[in-house]
Formats: C-alpha cells, structure tokens, sequence
C-alpha cells in the first residue's frame, strides 16, 4: 500500500501557531502501514507540538515514533505489547513479565493507554490489571486510564486504592459531563484530565457548532485548570473498537483534531489556555525550564 503524502494531511498555515503538548498520540501497526513515523512528525512539528505523548499496538511502535521526534516524545508502554492481544490481554499470564523488562529498560515515560469497560472487563480486581498499577508505582510512571462507564463511581475505585499512582484520565471519561467528573477530581487528587477525544469525530459534547465551550465545560475546566491536558486521539473510525483488519488513516485527519481543541482553547482566559495547552504538561513530566517558561 502506498504511504500517504504529509501533504495532504496539514493545513497551510502563514504564522507558526503556539507551542501545544499533546498527550495523547497513537502510532500502531495499523497506522504505520500508510504513515511513516518521520512523516507523522512532520505532521507533529507543523502545528508546532513541542511534547507529547505516545502509546502503540504493539508497544514497541511507540519507540518509533518518539526516535523520530529525537526525545521530545514520550512513549508509554501499552498491555498491548503484541499485534493481536488488544481484546484478550488481562488472561496474558505472560504480559506482566513483558511490560517489567520493557519498563526496566528505562525507554518508557508511561503505562497505558489501558482500555478498562463496566459490565466487560476487565473487573478492577484481574490479576494482571491490578499488576500494571502496581508497575506504575513500583517504576513511579504515570498510567493512562481508559474507562467506559456511565458513571464516575466506576474510576473513582481505582484511583483512591491507588493514592500514589499518577493517573492521566483518557477522554475525561469518554461520555461523562463535569457533573460526573467534579466528585472524582475532588476526591482524587492523583488523576489528572486529558480531554483528547471530546471531540465531534468522537465523543463530542465538549463544546458547540462554532467551537466555543459548552457552560458547564467552560466552568469545570477553569475550576480544574490546573488538572486538565489535552491531545488528539488520531484514530479512524474511533467507534470500531479494533479495526486490525485495515489500516488506520487518523493521522490524516490531525489538522481538524487540533484545529477543534485551538479553537475551544482561544475562548478561556489566556492564562488558563496556556496551562491546559502546554504547561500543565510540562509541570506533569516534570520538563519545565524555569529560566524559559512563561
């Protein structure tokens, strides 16, 4: 198959647009078939991402990405450390074993992203489940959390068993709304928000037609401005839960990602949009220079 032309995947653009971290990049088999990791860069440095943060099927993806960026990526180790365990990999007895020599390497800045559904699994208590969290601890890396549920109970578990564990929240809880969300950032002040994915290609709600943020979300995320980050998912179609079987053209579509959280970020007070777009990141991974950092 063809790769694809960055050309086509980037808009024009006559001034350098604000320095963005985006924390929450994919780069799998699926998405290498037709985007090389020095394009997907290219991509990444025309709209002026400085950091980010990457998580691949199988993991070992996400090293080729971040040795493209030459060390201003971040990979995380994902449970899906080989092609094709993605919907069985809390029976691996194997993958704990896996992820610990792969962390011990030291190459890995995180854990996940790990997809957790109510009523599916795994349960909050699987063996291998608990053990990536524990690895999270034992290596003190942050985990990304992927929860499907109707209800923020169903996190809120997890993260006050695990005081000590940073957790990076994907999608903000996917389809919760800050009603949800306010209990658990109050009572775990562990989890961090990373908003990639509140938008109208996948879970939407966040903000209206013209980009400008919803009520309540405008409100929550001043409140928590010093706990929400933001990224852009690129995944396609995000509503096919495992699409081994072609290959994914999300990054393609990166522009209008990061285009749609620009313009909801352009409507907060300037202070606040430069917290949630670049330097909550920086504070989190512990890489602000404070001789630069403004």
């Amino acid at each position: 198959m063809a790769l694809v032309s960055i050309a086509a995947c980037s808009v024009p653009q006559q001034d350098t647009p604000t320095a963005f971290a985006d924390i929450h990049l994919h780069y799998n088999y699926t998405h290498d078939e037709i985007m090389t990791p020095h394009d997907a860069v290219k991509i990444l440095r025309q709209h002026n991402i400085v950091l980010a943060t990457v998580s691949s099927e199988p993991t070992y993806f996400a090293l080729k990405l971040s040795a493209a960026g030459e060390g201003w990526i971040l990979p995380f180790a994902s449970p899906y450390y080989k092609a094709g365990n993605r919907l069985n990999w809390y029976f691996d007895k194997h993958l704990l074993e896996a992820l610990r020599e792969r962390l011990a390497t030291g190459k890995y800045r995180g854990i996940g992203e790990v997809h957790i559904t109510a009523g599916i699994g795994p349960r909050r208590d699987n063996p291998v489940f608990v053990g990536l969290i524990k690895l999270a601890e034992e290596f003190s890396l942050p985990f990304l959390i992927h929860t499907d549920s109707d209800r923020h109970e169903f996190f809120l578990s997890i993260c006050k068993k695990y005081p000590d564990v940073r957790f990076i929240w994907a999608h903000a809880g996917g389809t919760l709304q800050p009603a949800s969300l306010a209990p658990l950032m109050q009572q775990c002040a562990n989890v961090w928000l990373d908003l990639a994915g509140r938008d109208p290609d996948h879970y939407d709600q966040l903000a209206d037609n013209d980009g400008s943020l919803l009520p309540d979300w405008r409100n929550f995320i001043i409140d928590y401005q010093d706990r929400i980050m933001t990224g852009t998912d690129p995944v396609w179609n995000a509503f096919q839960i495992y699409r081994w079987y072609e290959a994914d053209e999300g990054w393609q579509h990166y522009a209008d990602f990061i285009g749609f959280h620009r313009r909801w970020l352009a409507t907060l007070p300037p202070a606040v949009q430069h917290k949630i777009q670049l330097h909550n990141a920086r504070l989190f991974f512990d890489l602000v220079d404070t001789k630069t950092e403004n």
